[in-house]
């Protein structure tokens, strides 16, 4: 499907991806500049000499990024919401002194292809932009292969991460996002582990810091093109016998993650000065902390819910971009049977029989993903026998018509007694039947909007949408 697409990038290919492939094996990250890229830093480095305005203190600028996660080709392999959540979370905090704050620009994508999952080189340059979000950062997660934790493809303008190399508390985006908004290596020149000329050595004194290395003045010479602790176990010599250790704390070095915690002031005014030449940042978003969904369906300690459907409700929370909601066997949450994100008030799921299972859901707006889950509730799983499970799904309940104007009567099928409630979207009761409904039954519907028809059988739950029009 993707063969028209390649063949109109392959010249692209040949004189761009070459480069990069020979020197990303085994790397933490295999970004290098190409010539356009550091004349556009060399212009940047310039104004910060010669205009004192441009060192000034930007306002926050929000972001949009397009979250792309990749599976092989049976689905398999995912990056967890729960972690991306957390590594949004994260992010933010480590570039609020640049001045970002990055938000999800759309619904997370998912993308099942074999060559993408396993990071290769080819396919990124090839067709990796056919997923692009234009008009924001579009990161990729993908599960497999040994070239590298992290790379930003500038020809295709999108940043790849390794999802082993994106836990808690990592810096490989943070990396990633920095080569993305302009910023090369602390120890540029030196990829792959080769001196470069010596007019480009890096200088401790700082004499030659607009020439050599990464061009900034305010990031300490860097010669360690390899993952190192810190402090440097050995010491370097810079070209005046000047004996050091280059300074772990930067992001754009390949210390450790532990390491690492800031980027320089100069580093921070050329990724602002990038992300204005995109014109792609907002001066607002949405960060308030939403309050938790109250829970509708299973109700708390049910213990006939069908394995192969359950439906999971809640209530609308004002502001929600999306809920994430997650569901664990004895409610150990280091363990998930589902994790997603869900961009309405209601989910169905299959699971397995004879088990209890806690479930939990919070609310996040496209800004803030570290809003606090509700109260946990657990329900029970049954395992109906094959002929059961069969009638279930042939005699689902039937509701008619939908959509039905206000004021019309709505007929009901059922093939069990099934118990009855009807609420509206913010989850309030509007009607409720105490006793058990069975065949065909009718009910009208005065007022017009969304409704979710709930009922309940001695075997399952389940939860229908009812839309009424007006009349």
């Amino acid at each position: 499907m993707f063969e028209t697409n390649r063949m109109k990038r392959i010249i692209f290919l040949l004189f761009s991806s070459l480069a990069l492939v020979s020197s990303a094996q085994q790397n933490h990250c295999a970004t290098e500049f190409s010539a356009a890229q550091w004349q556009q830093l060399r212009a940047i480095q310039q104004q910060i000499d010669t205009n004192p305005e441009f060192m000034k203190k930007k306002a926050m600028q929000y972001v949009p990024v397009k979250f792309h996660i990749i599976g092989n080709s049976k689905g398999v392999g995912y990056y967890s919401i729960h972690q991306l959540l957390e590594t949004i979370c994260e992010l933010n905090q480590k570039y609020t002194p640049v001045g970002f704050h990055f938000y999800i620009a759309d619904s997370v994508s998912y993308i099942n292809d074999n060559d993408l999952y396993n990071g290769s080189a080819d396919a990124i340059w090839n067709y990796a932009s056919d997923f692009k979000l234009n008009g924001a950062v579009n990161v990729f997660f993908h599960g497999a292969g040994m070239q590298w934790c992290g790379v930003y493809f500038g020809g295709v303008d999108v940043v790849f991460i390794k999802n082993s190399c994106q836990g808690p508390n990592a810096t490989t985006l943070t990396h990633e996002l920095g080569h993305f908004f302009g910023l090369p290596h602390t120890f540029s020149g030196w990829e792959g582990g080769d001196a470069p000329p010596s007019s480009d050595i890096e200088k401790i004194d700082g004499s030659n810091c607009r020439t050599a290395g990464d061009g900034f003045c305010d990031t300490k010479a860097d010669y360690v093109s390899q993952r190192w602790s810190c402090p440097l176990p050995w010491n370097l010599t810079d070209p005046n016998n000047v004996v050091f250790k280059p300074d772990s704390s930067i992001y754009m070095s390949y210390s450790s993650d532990n390491c690492q915690s800031r980027f320089s002031t100069e580093q921070m005014q050329a990724m602002n000065s990038n992300l204005n030449s995109r014109g792609w940042a907002k001066p607002s978003a949405d960060l308030r902390s939403l309050i938790a969904p109250q829970k509708q369906f299973p109700t708390p300690g049910d213990t006939g819910i069908n394995a192969l459907h359950v439906p999971l409700k809640w209530n609308a929370v004002e502001g929600a971009f999306a809920y994430h909601v997650q569901v664990a066997r004895f409610g150990d949450w280091n363990y998930l049977n589902y994790d997603e994100l869900v961009y309405n008030t209601a989910t169905t799921i299959k699971l397995f029989g004879n088990w209890e299972y806690a479930w939990r859901v919070r609310a996040i707006t496209q800004a803030n993903t570290c809003s606090n889950f509700g109260v946990v509730d657990t329900f029970t799983t049954r395992e109906l026998p094959l002929g059961q499970t069969e009638l279930f799904f042939q005699n689902e309940v039937q509701i008619y018509p939908n959509p039905v104007r206000a004021g019309e009567q709505v007929l009901v099928r059922t093939k069990e007694p099934s118990q009855l409630t009807i609420f509206n979207e913010l989850g309030q009761t509007e009607m409720e039947f105490s006793n058990p409904i069975n065949g065909e039954f009718s009910f009208e519907m005065p007022c017009p909007g969304l409704y979710f028809i709930a009922l309940k059988t001695a075997h399952t739950s389940m939860v229908k949408r009812l839309l009424v029009t007006q009349n």
